[in-house]
């Protein structure tokens, strides 16, 4: 968990006592939440501190939608998920515009994240949360079938054909 964050001090904000249709309370939840939501960004962004900004940001958003949460793991690193790349397309953006950085020196690892992000948006937006569901966030199917409200042989199908085009796209053999 980053440094300072924590919601013992949090200000009574409506639905932060509220519980989840399992009886869980938020407060209980936050510390696993975070975490998730954590490992999430940092894998896709690869910088602790936006990571840190994007799980307090999607644990926020859950503790604002609390009551309504059927599955909050998944909830929130769906959230971390979208944010991570909406941050991610944002610094691209930045990027393109500043002319004094035409040339970028990018190491390795930086070099096949770009790739992952370029192939991930190319992915329909299903079989991207598959993907992220369970190979970045590490859920199993069954939770990430419950988490996108479809059946478990929906998630390995899209799982199979996500991790194809992603294979394609990064030019990669069929056997990693």
């Amino acid at each position: 968990m980053g440094v300072g964050v924590s919601v013992v001090g949090m200000p009574d904000v409506e639905g932060a006592q509220a519980v989840t249709q399992s009886g869980a309370p938020f407060v209980d939840a936050f510390d696993g939440l975070y975490r998730r939501a954590y490992q999430s960004a940092f894998k896709l962004l690869g910088d602790r501190h936006d990571a840190e900004d994007v799980a307090q940001e999607a644990c926020t958003r859950a503790c604002m939608r609390w009551s309504r949460l059927d599955n909050p793991t998944a909830w929130v690193v769906r959230v971390a998920t979208n944010l991570s790349l909406d941050r991610w397309r944002r610094a691209q953006r930045a990027r393109a515009h500043q002319a004094h950085l035409a040339t970028a020196d990018f190491s390795v690892i930086d070099d096949r994240r770009v790739d992952l992000h370029r192939a991930l948006s190319m992915l329909p937006k299903r079989q991207r949360d598959v993907v992220v569901l369970r190979y970045a966030a590490d859920l199993s199917e069954a939770d990430t079938a419950a988490a996108l409200r479809c059946a478990p042989g929906t998630v390995k199908a899209h799982a199979a054909r996500g991790l194809k085009a992603l294979r394609a796209a990064l030019e990669l053999p069929e056997d990693e």
